[in-house]
């Protein structure tokens, strides 16, 4: 049996859970706002989460930034940011939130660079920086970032947030991997972490606020990294909160050797040929009639992330059931073969959020790819301050539903990050001042305590690097691109043998092993409740397809699907709309 150690008991207004981007901007807000603020987070600040992720390619073309600042046109503005966020949502947001990212990310865009944050120059001149085009967007309103070798694919990003938390007297545990929350009258009051030494740590605060990151470590292939396992759904759920839009997660093809994204870009105009293991070219056999390969490769380069929105999705669907079934290579993945193509007659592409560079370069003739996981684009149900269901939690981050929905528009997180993590931070300080300081009532650690020594006590024979490996396999096979209810139906299966079976079976041999054990917990539980909800989803929207209900149905899924724990321990569903008029001051409850 594990027991809390009250003596490390630590006092804060203000916990912040995570160390990426949205983190780092709600614990400059908060503390700016006069609160005092802790940050824990799993690794180092500035090499923890997906924000810190390696940067793409040799010639350090990071992420990009939507903001309507006239840097994309004079056809642009912030009305038209929110149509495009709206149109890519599919009816799947909350109008409020995509209109207040739309009208104020330029303004978060020049604080940050006004803190060392380095964007790419335009190479004319024209413009106070280059912008272009991206996922989904009308306008060439997308900022792009050099990437380094230390801030990854977002260059200095969190390092101008975390100058800007220190300078405010923010405090910083590294190491530090939270647990569970603590939960008191259905308030949320703190939560209970581990160290890397293996001790158990209470923090109290009068506002949590969750910034973990996404799920996609349950995927064989990932943009993120090791860090990202799902803990802040599945504990915001266990707390209480809301969970909405889970089964929209993109996926982007990617070199299987590498980590760059292969989605979209000027070389699908290139015609080139989709090969199985057995040298076979197979996409003709799964482009339905009327639908040319020429086609489906020129919509292939609007945007780099899957989606049924457009013909491209025939590319993704036929390179997934390539590999389901048996087809892929050793690698398990499929080739793309450039051998016959002559690169200097590629159709001119959209310009992208990076200045095009010497023609395309494509290195090897023949390159092996598959899908691989992005970023979700639903998660925990917060308002325009980020506030969720259970008083006293906040969240921003890719943690959150709202401002994106069944498609997200290129460069639309990190923006949301910023603009969100801002307005979480300054309610929670606020929340904080108004609540204030209250007695600890050990009795609120029962059930956290209770969720750690579940484990440990089985025979030994598993381990959770085992249940990671075989999620990852199922996950790969019954979620990626093409979906069914016999896939998801297995799937469910699979991650309730992992959770109730092997994972209480697995050996923990020290603290550290226990860690990755909760871990593992809060990603299969992702998991499965990402397979339940695109069960109920029998339709196909954005990046959800489902093989067996392949068109989109408006008469009956033009909703969100949200899940909070019922009195039964399951996951209880309700169905209803996002607010879709930006006016109302208040969320609509789901229905």
């Amino acid at each position: 049996m594990i027991n809390a150690n009250l003596s490390r008991i630590h006092e804060t207004d203000v916990l912040v859970i995570g160390g990426g981007a949205a983190a780092a901007r709600s614990a400059v807000a908060a503390s700016a706002s006069g609160a005092s603020v802790t940050m824990v987070l799993k690794k180092q600040l500035g090499k923890s989460g997906a924000t810190n992720y390696p940067g793409m390619n040799k010639h350090r073309v990071g992420s990009a930034w939507q903001a309507a600042d006239g840097c994309g046109g004079a056809d642009d503005s912030p009305e038209v940011h929110y149509n495009d966020i709206m149109l890519a949502a599919a009816g799947m947001a909350d109008a409020r939130m995509a209109k207040i990212l739309a009208e104020e990310s330029p303004e978060r865009l020049l604080e940050l660079e006004g803190w060392g944050f380095e964007l790419i120059d335009d190479p004319e001149g024209k413009r106070p920086h280059y912008s272009g085009y991206s996922c989904f967007a009308s306008q060439p309103r997308a900022h792009g970032m050099v990437s380094n070798s230390t801030g990854g694919h977002t260059g200095t990003m969190v390092e101008s947030l975390a100058a800007q938390a220190n300078r405010h007297g923010t405090q910083v545990h590294e190491g530090v991997t939270v647990v569970d929350l603590i939960v008191e009258g259905g308030e949320c009051t703190g939560a209970v972490a581990m160290n890397d030494d293996g001790e158990l740590l209470i923090y109290r605060a009068a506002a949590v606020i969750m910034a973990t990151g996404g799920a996609a470590q349950m995927f064989p292939l990932s943009h993120a990294p090791g860090d990202i396992t799902g803990d802040g759904y599945a504990i915001a759920y266990r707390a209480g909160a809301e969970l909405v839009n889970i089964e929209f997660m993109q996926y982007m093809v990617r070199e299987v050797k590498g980590v760059a994204p292969m989605g979209g870009g000027p070389w699908w105009t290139l015609n080139p040929v989709l090969r199985n293991r057995k040298g076979e070219e197979f996409l003709q056999k799964y482009l339905p009639a009327g639908v040319t390969a020429e086609d489906a490769f020129e919509q292939r380069t609007h945007h780099y992330p899957y989606s049924t929105a457009d013909i491209s999705k025939w590319v993704d669907i036929a390179i997934q059931c390539e590999i389901r079934s048996g087809n892929g290579n050793e690698r398990n993945a499929i080739s793309v073969d450039f051998s016959g193509v002559d690169v200097t007659k590629a159709k001119p592409a959209r310009p992208q959020h990076h200045p095009s560079v010497d023609g395309i370069e494509l290195g090897d003739e023949v390159i092996d790819i598959a899908h691989s996981a992005h970023a979700i684009n639903g998660g925990i149900r917060v308002d325009e301050y980020g506030e969720s269901t259970v008083a006293g939690l906040f969240a921003v981050g890719e943690t959150i539903a709202g401002p994106h929905g069944a498609d997200r528009l290129g460069g639309g997180m990190l923006a949301a990050c910023n603009v969100f993590g801002k307005r979480a931070g300054e309610k929670a300080a606020e929340r904080a001042r108004s609540v204030g300081s209250r007695e600890f009532n050990e009795s609120a650690l029962e059930p956290v305590m209770n969720r750690i020594n579940r484990f440990g006590n089985g025979s030994g024979e598993s381990s959770w690097f085992d249940v990671r490996k075989s999620l990852k396999t199922t996950a790969g096979n019954s979620l990626i691109a093409v979906r069914s209810a016999t896939l998801l139906e297995q799937m469910r299966e699979n991650c309730s043998s992992l959770r109730y079976g092997q994972l209480l079976d697995a050996s923990v041999e020290n603290r550290q092993d226990l860690l990755r054990v909760l871990e593992t917990d809060n990603l299969v539980f992702t998991a499965d409740l990402m397979a339940l909800t695109a069960l109920h989803r029998t339709e196909s929207r954005g990046s959800h397809y489902r093989e067996d209900h392949p068109e989109r149905s408006d008469e009956n899924w033009d909703k969100s699907i949200f899940w909070k724990l019922g009195a039964d321990g399951e996951p209880e569903p309700t169905s209803g709309k996002y607010r879709q008029d930006p006016n109302e001051s208040v969320q609509v409850s789901p229905a």
